[in-house]
């Protein structure tokens, strides 16, 4: 049965947004709804490589408040049927970017989210790498993402259709992302994450 949802959308400022919704519940589900701009990679990733898209998220304050909301009154079990993907023959998301090079680490501070997914979609794996420029609070966070799923334009925000493919965020990183949006940027990327990057 579908269940009621939280959402939100975040717009992005080439006009594009992403969605996303929770229920208190495992995780939050991540959509993408029509991004346009698809970074020209070189040399073009070998494999089934989804495109990667690259952009700014309008309002930092709005998605902080959400996911931080998701935080503090998450409950339930975990999510049955998750699994984390990868494209084969294609590097992580911080790889791709470069966002792991000291010039990157000197300007940005960043937080890289490996979505587990649910339902099959082109055999990507969705990421989501979000960016912060050192050195100020200000109002919009930039992005990377590669594999999310598209959110059907006519449908509705508050009831999503069961069995919709979606890649989810999960408690762990949740808590992670909501510490990196409330916090003035600081370190580039966890040791762990950038560990498993390489």
């Amino acid at each position: 049965m579908p269940e009621q949802q939280h959402a939100l959308v975040a717009p992005e400022w080439d006009g594009g947004a992403f969605v996303f919704t929770h229920t208190y519940g495992s995780g939050i589900s991540v959509w993408a709804r029509n991004l346009g701009a698809v970074i020209a990679e070189s040399p073009r990733p070998r494999g089934v490589a989804a495109p990667l898209y690259a952009g700014t998220i309008a309002d930092m304050k709005a998605l902080a408040d959400f996911v931080a909301d998701f935080v503090e009154h998450a409950t339930g079990d975990e999510d049955e049927g998750l699994r984390l993907g990868r494209v084969r023959d294609t590097k992580p998301i911080v790889q791709r970017t470069h966002s792991d090079s000291p010039a990157s680490r000197m300007h940005f501070s960043y937080r890289s989210i490996l979505m587990d997914t649910v339902g099959p979609w082109d055999g990507a794996a969705a990421e989501l790498l979000l960016a912060r420029v050192r050195g100020g609070h200000r109002g919009h966070v930039g992005f990377f993402a590669t594999g999310l799923p598209e959110f059907p334009a006519d449908a509705p925000l508050d009831v999503v259709p069961y069995g919709l493919p979606r890649a989810v965020i999960d408690r762990g990183a949740a808590a992670d992302l909501a510490d990196f949006l409330s916090e003035p940027p600081g370190r580039v990327l966890p040791r762990e994450v950038a560990d498993r990057c390489r």
